[in-house]
């Protein structure tokens, strides 16, 4: 990076001393999600605690070790509609920046949409949507049943594939077309206080001696601090096989003996040992006043973690061992994307700028340096800065075990039905018939879906 544009990003993003965001689709837009990774109820749909954005890390900052792919530059404008978070966009604007004074022929304009799904629907169709725009991966499947995406296939290559996880290579398909790139992810892992947990648990035998051992709801302390919704508990549902929904079947799976004895495990097995409220901020809170010792959460809640003064770590949830085998919790995790709209006026321009965006390991090590992202480019990942960095390591190597969110536009109406079935078990979680509750809403996303 030049030093001195990067010296004024970092002053930038200083100033700034913004909270936490963990927002996955890009900032303040806060549809159904704590984060807003999602357009669906996942991490809250009543909270929304990532209307901050993740702290900056305060690791310093040295030159990535991999090489930057040779700059490729195009000509003309090229529009981004975005619902960043201020201190997101000065640092996206940063970056661009550093890449028209490479490209001068470039323009590259962020324009700001509060509600961009409802200013996507509206413009694309109208012939006045933006080149590129900002999002989750989740919006893919939805958006591209509609028309509203333009297919990139010749230009996403294997070379340029295979240096991405995994997951973020899934995240940027749909149907066997490429409609997007990815740049960053997030999930939920362990946030401990070490000044009364030395060393994060690995295994869940580990985990539960810990809740046990500070659980005494009777001064109002417990053993965790988690919150309950169909995007939190996730993990558990699908840690032995289980799952919401299946992409490939585009069917759900509430009723499957696996996804039963995963909700079975997390109510036997941590729901004993917190506050009985599912409310996210209530349980945030519990951690914050130090009256937990653990609390499962996303990066956007790094920064009140940081503000209340705890010694904290961040791990994946553990592994359970069951009849000599380990499983492990698969929480739903969210990629960042840079997407190709239909339409699109400068589609040379805007590829040559998001393949620079999205493989330079300058790039992505500075978002995830100075935001917090979590990379999905693999050699930033294994970059030394990015491994002794505790909070993005931590959450990358949750990256490693998490279920990637469908993508399939079905899976809006399977929000509302796991989140009904968790609502009913909690009415008497101790009785509750769990796997008679699960069918039930299983049926019910059925019809819903017209399955």
């Amino acid at each position: 990076m030049k030093k001195g544009l990067f010296a004024l990003l970092l002053v930038g993003v200083l100033v700034l001393s913004v909270v936490a965001s963990g927002c996955i689709g890009g900032g303040g837009e806060t549809t159904t999600s704590p984060s807003p990774t999602t357009s669906s109820p996942s991490p809250t749909e009543t909270t929304s605690p990532s209307e901050t954005a993740t702290t900056p890390s305060e690791t310093a900052t040295t030159p990535a070790t991999t090489t930057t792919p040779e700059t490729e530059c195009g000509s003309g404008k090229v529009v981004i509609w975005h619902a960043m978070q201020p201190n997101e966009l000065q640092v996206f604007q940063s970056l661009a920046e550093e890449y028209m004074a490479m490209c001068p022929d470039v323009e590259i304009v962020f324009e700001q949409k509060p509600n961009l799904e409802d200013a996507l629907k509206a413009a694309i169709p109208a012939g006045q949507g933006p080149d590129l725009f900002i999002w989750a991966h989740d919006w893919i499947g939805k958006f591209a049943d509609a028309g509203l995406l333009e297919p990139i296939d010749d230009l996403v290559t294997d070379d340029i594939l295979n240096q991405f996880a995994p997951a973020a290579q899934e995240a940027i398909q749909y149907k066997r077309h490429f409609y997007a790139m990815p740049f960053a992810a997030e999930t939920v892992a362990i946030i401990y206080n070490k000044d009364m947990v030395s060393e994060a648990p690995k295994t869940f035998d580990e985990m539960k001696a810990i809740m046990e051992k500070y659980n005494d709801p009777n001064n109002e302390k417990y053993g965790i601090a988690y919150p309950v919704n169909a995007y939190f508990i996730s993990a558990w549902a699908q840690a032995f096989g289980g799952y919401y929904f299946d992409d490939k079947t585009e069917m759900p799976g509430l009723d499957k003996p696996e996804t039963i004895e995963g909700f079975q495990f997390f109510f036997q097995n941590i729901w004993p040992y917190m506050a009985p409220t599912a409310d996210y901020n209530t349980q945030q809170s519990i951690f914050l006043e130090k009256r937990a010792p653990m609390m499962v959460n996303g990066p956007w809640s790094i920064a009140s973690v940081k503000d209340a003064g705890i010694n904290f770590g961040v791990a994946p949830l553990p592994p359970i061992t069951k009849d000599g085998k380990e499983y492990w919790p698969r929480p739903y995790g969210g990629v960042k994307d840079i997407y190709f709209a239909a339409g699109i006026k400068n589609k040379d321009a805007a590829w040559k700028f998001v393949k620079w965006f999205t493989t330079s390991p300058e790039v992505i090590k500075e978002l995830a340096l100075q935001l917090g992202y979590i990379p999905v480019l693999t050699p930033v990942l294994n970059d030394p800065d990015i491994k002794n960095d505790p909070v993005i390591y931590g959450f990358g190597q949750a990256v490693q075990h998490m279920y990637l969110m469908p993508k399939s536009a079905k899976m809006g109406a399977v929000w509302g039905g796991v989140d009904g079935a968790i609502n009913e078990i909690l009415q008497d979680p101790a009785n509750a018939d769990i796997p008679a509750i699960l069918q039930k809403y299983q049926q019910e996303i059925l019809n819903n879906i017209g399955g």
